[in-house]
């Protein structure tokens, strides 16, 4: 019987994380990602996706996790192997570019990955990190993307040099949106402007800045171990 479930972008990284003795491979142009267990091996995956942090620390993120916890059981010989690859369809999707917000339980989880991804200059993966697990997001066109950044840089030159680091931290979310409330036009950014008064009230967020123009196709990048 052959079983498949899909895990978002975060949790296959939390899986390898922890799983590091079955080398797992993240990378390349293609952005695959895969990891093997042999069928002698497997009782060894089963046991730490049944350890407390899946359940509690990682509850956040464990939508596939919790799913292929329960598709596995805690028991003695097991016989498959587990084979995961990330497929390629997403890079053939129209990019954007966005402002995301991400929730910090989330955000807290997934920091050390967008980190290590803005690291690499991997901008094409980490779009595909954030876009799983951002609670919103709204897109804007590269001409009006260009349009808010000349009005940061006439007006609030500090916020663009938010925009051009990429990330910013839940404790600067307030003075972030404060900033862009004041320079924005809702005329000349209606999606924006919609955005900061329907979602940005409803909590204290991580934002990801996505500029289109600087993602690209990098050399291949193995992880194993």
């Amino acid at each position: 019987m052959l079983a498949r479930i899909e895990l978002l972008s975060a949790e296959w990284r939390v899986l390898f994380g922890i799983n590091q003795e079955y080398a797992p491979k993240i990378g390349g142009p293609r952005r695959l990602a895969r990891m093997m267990v042999a069928p002698d091996r497997l009782a060894g995956l089963v046991n730490g996706l049944w350890r407390n942090e899946l359940h509690d620390r990682w509850q956040p993120l464990a939508f596939g996790l919790t799913t292929l916890t329960l598709a596995l059981p805690l028991a003695s010989g097991l016989v498959g192997v587990v084979f995961m690859e990330e497929g390629e369809d997403w890079l053939y999707a129209t990019p954007v570019n966005e402002v995301s917000a991400i929730r910090p339980a989330i955000f807290t989880l997934i920091e050390p990955h967008i980190r290590e991804l803005l690291r690499q200059g991997d901008f094409v993966s980490l779009a595909r990190l954030v876009g799983d697990h951002a609670d919103s997001t709204v897109e804007l066109p590269t001409s009006r993307w260009l349009a808010l950044r000349e009005s940061c840089q006439q007006r609030a030159p500090a916020l663009l040099k938010v925009f051009e680091r990429r990330l910013a931290l839940p404790e600067e979310y307030e003075g972030i949106i404060g900033a862009l409330r004041h320079i924005i036009d809702p005329q000349q950014q209606p999606s924006l402007d919609s955005w900061l008064r329907v979602q940005a009230s409803r909590g204290t967020y991580a934002l990801y800045f996505r500029d289109i123009r600087v993602e690209r196709v990098i050399s291949p990048v193995s992880m194993a171990s």
